[in-house]
């Protein structure tokens, strides 16, 4: 996503991702680390009851480490998230949801004399091409280094 410096990212660059697999083990991981085992992410009888999902779906907070890990970021240029906005789970993501990142740059902003800010779209989208999480990423971008 953040693959150049700022004065050669222009509104309108898109970046789309490969896909990573959500998988029984990535859900059982990210409980035991975070500490969150609410049952609809854990216990496959609590949550095939539930009448809203049906059975069991992926933390929203595992869903996006994944999709931020699956973006890319060359760190000559990406200096640091500088903020996430108006982030939405906007559909569940179930073990065996193959996921994706689509990105386009919304804004250029300078800030300061060695960098910026990179504003982007940032949707995670599913196999069947269902967005599952929209939200605004930010970023600190570099300059150019001057010679």
């Amino acid at each position: 996503m953040i693959t150049a410096y700022l004065e050669d990212t222009s509104v309108g660059d898109t970046h789309v991702t490969g896909g990573r697999t959500i998988t029984e083990t990535h859900v059982v991981n990210f409980a035991m680390f975070s500490g969150d085992w609410h049952p609809i992410h854990t216990d496959i009888e609590y949550a095939t009851a539930d009448e809203r999902f049906g059975g069991r779906i992926a933390h929203g907070a595992l869903v996006l480490s994944v999709a931020l890990g699956l973006v890319t970021f060359w760190p000559p240029a990406m200096k640091a998230f500088y903020g996430i906005d108006n982030l939405r789970f906007v559909a569940p993501t179930r073990i065996g949801d193959t996921l994706h990142v689509e990105t386009e740059v919304l804004a250029v902003t300078p800030k300061g004399e060695d960098g910026g800010v990179v504003t982007s779209r940032f949707t995670v989208r599913n196999q069947r091409d269902e967005d599952v999480l929209v939200a605004t990423l930010k970023s600190l971008v570099a300059r150019k280094p001057r010679a």
